[in-house]
């Protein structure tokens, strides 16, 4: 026995950084298509496919590459818990992805983003979304029942061990590999399928060829090549996907399946770990420091912390401020890979020093730590500033539109549940994505923003990141009708959502 990707090409296509400036850009979806539809003549058939990927666009440029040619694809349908929470949405899901990809059929519906054991056990409950996936591959509308997660890895490794998936997507880079390595043990004893999102470690990996070079073996032609060989060395991991926004990253991608190389995975892995450990002030992850008295993540937090040895990335959620980068960057790996979000942004280390007597590298381990938490707090990177933020923001209105209305404000309207526990509210979610149209979001129809006027609400909050203040520049007339237009994120903050 195997898995259900044993037989499929080891490059997966992820369509969210395809060049184009929304739904409406005619050429560069038309451009876009036509980079599938080569992929996918060249055996790349894994195609990881959302509603939001590409702003909005991703849909129509896979609707377009598919009616282009007759090679074999393997489509995804994801369904995330934050905005489908019953069987009923879930199967709604799957038929709303249809259509706008013009298909009958796809090969595996994905529980996406999975962010912890509790939200696993929602999904899973009589009526839940996990029952729509099971109704779903009943019906043949799909082959397997998949999930995704950044979890952290000893929830992920039990949901994997709970049987009840066949694949998992998971993110894996050389920058986090010790990491998510037992969680590879996991899928690989269970044969579970893995596929890994973000190989290169964001973007980071790319721009900064030049630092990573050490990932080569003299058999690769670049350093991208390398570190997508890394990841695959695995005997677990079956297929990699790519973000490619070119035709010259297609490529690059392919090769490097499609070239031999020289050196065995076995001898790729090891002589890569071994360089990683051997970078100063570099956190091995041996866990010797483990059993804080006062419950600190100190492993989480150190892992993180890694992340700020290597060069940052020139551009990240649309900011350029190297200081802000590199905060992004610390958050993410810790929301991302070991779903850590601080409830507050007080500094639980009393400074004992247990940790420290304990670290064989003698890291400044409180140091450290301070200085992560004192970054928490200029960044608004805890649930309690979240909540506050929307406190602050909403005060005694009740009748409020957010814009966008994808699944990043999904898990906005789960806190705001949190920050007003029992008030009642209006509210209604917009999107320029036409393809978002009717959807439902937390249980919530998204509209067209042209309604906006007419719905009349007191304030309209644009959750996005990256475009905020694109979208403030194109809403703000409602002020001038008595419709209050805010940003959620102030200038200093880190993404809600990663």
């Amino acid at each position: 026995m195997g898995t259900i990707y044993d037989n499929l090409f080891p490059l997966g296509m992820g369509t969210n950084r395809f060049p184009v400036s929304g739904v409406d850009d005619a050429e560069g979806i038309a451009w876009a298509a036509d980079m599938v539809s080569r992929a996918l003549e060249c055996g790349v058939s894994y195609i990881d496919i959302a509603p939001t990927y590409s702003k909005g666009a991703s849909m129509q440029i896979c609707r377009l590459a598919f009616q282009k040619t007759a090679a074999p694809k393997h489509v995804t349908v994801k369904s995330s818990f934050l905005s489908d929470q019953t069987k009923e949405a879930g199967l709604q899901r799957v038929e709303s992805t249809f259509k706008a990809l013009e298909i009958c059929h796809a090969s595996s519906f994905v529980c996406w983003n999975i962010a912890s054991w509790q939200q696993f056990l929602e999904i899973t409950k009589k009526g839940g979304l996990y029952e729509g996936a099971q109704e779903a591959k009943k019906r043949g509308w799909v082959d397997h029942i998949c999930f995704s997660s950044h979890a952290p890895p000893s929830e992920i490794i039990r949901i994997i061990e709970s049987g009840l998936f066949e694949g998992v997507t998971l993110s894996l880079s050389p920058l986090n590999y010790s990491v998510m390595e037992p969680v590879l043990a996991c899928a690989h004893k269970h044969q579970v399928g893995v596929v890994v999102m973000n190989p290169l470690g964001g973007g980071l990996i790319p721009q900064q060829k030049d630092y990573f070079t050490f990932l080569r073996h003299p058999g690769d032609s670049s350093t991208v090549q390398a570190a997508l060989r890394y990841v695959y060395a695995h005997p677990a991991v079956k297929i990699v996907l790519s973000g490619m926004s070119c035709m010259e990253e297609l490529n690059e991608n392919l090769a490097a399946f499609q070239t031999p190389s020289s050196e065995s995975p076995e001898e790729r892995l090891q002589r890569i770990n071994r360089h990683f450990s051997n970078i100063q002030g570099f956190c091995t992850g041996c866990h010797y420091c483990d059993g804080c008295p006062h419950g600190v993540n100190i492993f989480e937090l150190m892992q993180s912390y890694n992340t700020t040895l290597f060069p940052r990335a020139k551009v990240l959620y649309g900011r350029v401020q190297e200081d802000l980068i590199t905060d992004i960057t610390v958050c993410a790996r810790l929301k991302n890979t070991f779903g850590f979000l601080p409830q507050s942004s007080r500094n639980p280390c009393v400074g004992c020093g247990a940790c420290e007597r304990k670290c064989t590298a003698h890291l400044p381990i409180i140091q450290r730590i301070r200085g992560m938490y004192e970054m928490f707090q200029r960044r608004g990177f805890s649930r309690e500033q979240m909540k506050r933020r929307l406190r602050e923001l909403i005060g005694d209105k009740r009748t409020v539109a957010f814009y966008p209305g994808g699944g990043y404000t999904a898990y906005v309207l789960d806190v705001l549940k949190e920050a007003f526990p029992g008030e009642r509210f209006s509210l209604s979610l917009y999107d320029s994505s036409k393809a978002s149209w009717g959807s439902v979001v937390g249980g919530i129809v998204v509209q067209n923003p042209a309604q906006l006027p007419n719905a009349n609400p007191q304030l309209v909050i644009i959750s996005n990141y990256n475009y905020g203040a694109e979208i403030y520049e194109q809403l703000r007339y409602l002020d001038s009708i008595g419709i209050q237009v805010a940003m959620l994120h102030t200038p200093e903050d880190v993404p809600w959502v990663f």
